[in-house]
């Protein structure tokens, strides 16, 4: 059975309010991870917030103003005096019901907003590609999905969303299980 796009919205939908249900729950004192820096009723708690909230509601300009508005946050966090960057403390706390809405959330972005790749992104992937032994077209498909993942799963304060997509590129393995890349039948060079 085939499932079409506006399903998809509604399931998400669906989901996305039982998630955040059960998150409040759990974090009744913010709606945020530590590391996001956002006090209750400050401006950039409101704005993490209604990011979230133009995320879920699947509707493809608001997607794009959510990414637009992450973008701007990520960019004014990078300015600030004495940024560096610092390992997320939450990035192996994510239970398996939020792994599975957050990797729906990520097919519907990416689906949503399916960009081509600039020429030069694209030749970096494939020099990636063919020095790690795996398929060039497995390699984009990783990429994209880390485009996508940027705004959904939260990503370090500072780092633009190209940056979280190559590293997400970096860490991919055929043996980890979210990974999407393949091994290459042609030889490593």
């Amino acid at each position: 059975m085939k499932i079409t796009k506006d399903q998809l919205i509604k399931i998400i939908q669906e989901e996305a309010s039982i998630l955040s249900a059960k998150m409040l729950q759990e974090k009744k004192e913010s709606n945020h991870p530590v590391d996001y820096a956002a006090p209750e009723g400050s401006k950039r708690d409101k704005q993490l917030d209604q990011t979230k909230a133009d995320l879920e509601s699947g509707d493809p300009e608001r997607v794009a103003r959510a990414y637009r508005r992450r973008e701007r946050m990520e960019d004014k966090e990078r300015s600030k005096p004495g940024y560096e960057n610092k390992p997320r403390s939450d990035s192996a706390n994510e239970s398996v019901e939020e792994h599975e809405f957050f990797s729906l959330l990520e097919s519907l972005v990416a689906e949503v907003l399916e960009e081509e790749l600039s020429a030069k992104t694209k030749a970096t992937l494939r020099k990636k590609a063919k020095k790690r032994g795996l398929t060039p077209g497995s390699v984009e498909s990783e990429y994209k999905k880390g485009l996508a993942a940027w705004a959904t799963s939260g990503s370090r304060k500072g780092m633009s969303q190209h940056q979280w997509a190559m590293a997400r590129v970096n860490s991919a393995n055929p043996s980890k299980s979210w990974a999407t890349v393949k091994k290459s039948k042609a030889k490593k060079k």
